[in-house]
């Protein structure tokens, strides 16, 4: 534990062994690399492999979240497994599988703008979703119907002749909404840069209208991933680095917030956080985590059996 959270409360390892899923963050929770998802020289951090085999051990449900968008949830699962985490396909969540389940359940068959790599295009895809031709649109052909909503991912190519078809759209009437606004991802030696943040807020400015977050620390994404474990949000424990994108999420629904030091989060930052971005306890690493979730189970979980 750190030294603002020094021993566990006797409330907090009762709500621990009450937890029945697991959400964890990817980058500088689990695995620590130069890019996204433990790409680019990643390594796994010490005792993450150790929390997600307690956690099925103990029955518990687990899915793993990252912010990033950039590649398919298949891939990310993959490469995880190749690191040795043990990490099923369906386990992994994305703002992009978020973003495309909300926009569905939003707008149906109406016509939809998505930029971004396959990451975010092939969850939309999938779902059969009416995606306009940006290309077409670019080269002065009109969309056939009125745009329901301008969705912005992790894309690299975008300049200014896909910010002059995406503003036309929101003009129109198009609603915008952000993958991921987080401005930067854990990394083990150079800065890894958001991408969707940034497109959204120089769109947001041109336009004077403003975006939705869809992935981590929105609501949309707490629900999807209370769905997705079959848990109430009052029996998940949500574990990362960031104070905003997974502390401030689970205080604001009512699941359990924990804090590990291995990220963009530092001991300073725990400090003075705010009481929203404040988690229910903090670990210097995933062993610690461990190690906490082990003693609450051997007082309480038994009995809650």
């Amino acid at each position: 534990m750190t030294k603002e959270f020094p021993v566990p409360s006797e409330e907090l390892l009762e709500r621990l062994a009450r937890v029945d899923g697991i959400m964890f963050d990817i980058d500088g929770c689990l695995v620590l690399s130069n890019g996204p998802s433990g790409q680019d020289g990643g390594r796994v951090l010490a005792g993450a492999a150790e929390a997600i085999q307690l956690a099925r051990r103990t029955g518990r449900k687990i899915c793993v979240f990252t912010n990033g968008t950039a590649q398919k949830t298949a891939d990310i699962a993959a490469h995880l497994r190749g690191m040795g985490l043990d990490v099923g396909d369906e386990e992994v969540l994305t703002p992009a599988v978020v973003a495309a389940e909300v926009m569905q359940d939003l707008y149906g068959d109406a016509p939809l703008m998505v930029f971004g790599g396959e990451g975010v295009l092939d969850e939309f895809r999938r779902r059969d979703s009416n995606l306009v031709d940006i290309d077409a649109l670019i080269a002065g052909a009109g969309p056939a119907a009125p745009i329901a909503a301008v969705v912005i991912g992790w894309d690299r190519d975008f300049g200014g002749a896909k910010l002059q078809v995406a503003a036309e759209a929101v003009a129109a009437g198009a609603r915008i909404y952000c993958t991921s606004a987080a401005p930067m991802f854990a990394s083990n030696e150079r800065l890894n840069v958001g991408v969707s943040g940034f497109i959204s807020a120089g769109l947001s400015y041109v336009t004077g209208e403003p975006y939705e977050v869809l992935g981590k620390p929105s609501a949309f994404s707490m629900d999807f991933i209370s769905a997705t474990l079959g848990v109430d949000a009052a029996h998940v424990l949500v574990i990362g680095d960031d104070l905003v994108l997974e502390a401030s999420m689970a205080r604001a629904a009512g699941a359990v917030a924990g804090l590990v030091l291995t990220g963009t989060c530092t001991a300073e930052d725990l400090a003075g956080a705010p009481p929203a971005n404040r988690p229910d306890f903090a670990v210097e690493s995933m062993i610690e985590l461990v190690e906490l979730v082990s003693t609450a189970d051997a007082r309480f979980r038994a009995d809650l059996a």
